[in-house]
């Protein structure tokens, strides 16, 4: 896997698009943390949605990256979930072990 970071790393160039890359897989981590979450709570799309206040719809368009969440609704998400939204930063090239 982290061949292929590396190789993607390399097929961006510049650095826009490295912001723009790097803005996408911390989004991508986060949904997949939501949908983690989700799993193991037994809760369904319609479910954190009411818990939200907003449609399943809207959820589902988190969920498939169709739109990025603000750090407001990541906290209000997490607080949905029962957890905190906790940030940190790592050096750049940094990938934490599996």
């Amino acid at each position: 896997m982290s061949d292929i970071l590396d190789q993607l790393n390399e097929l961006i160039a510049d650095e826009a698009s490295q912001v723009e890359y790097k803005h996408e897989l911390a989004i991508s981590a986060f949904t997949n943390e939501i949908a983690r979450l989700m799993t193991d709570q037994g809760l369904s799309q319609s479910d954190l949605a009411r818990r939200l206040g907003v449609s399943r719809a809207h959820v589902s368009q988190l969920l498939q990256h169709k739109s990025s969440p603000t750090l407001r609704t990541m906290v209000q998400i997490a607080d949905a979930l029962g957890c905190d939204v906790v940030p940190n930063m790592a050096p750049c090239g940094f990938r934490p072990a599996r």
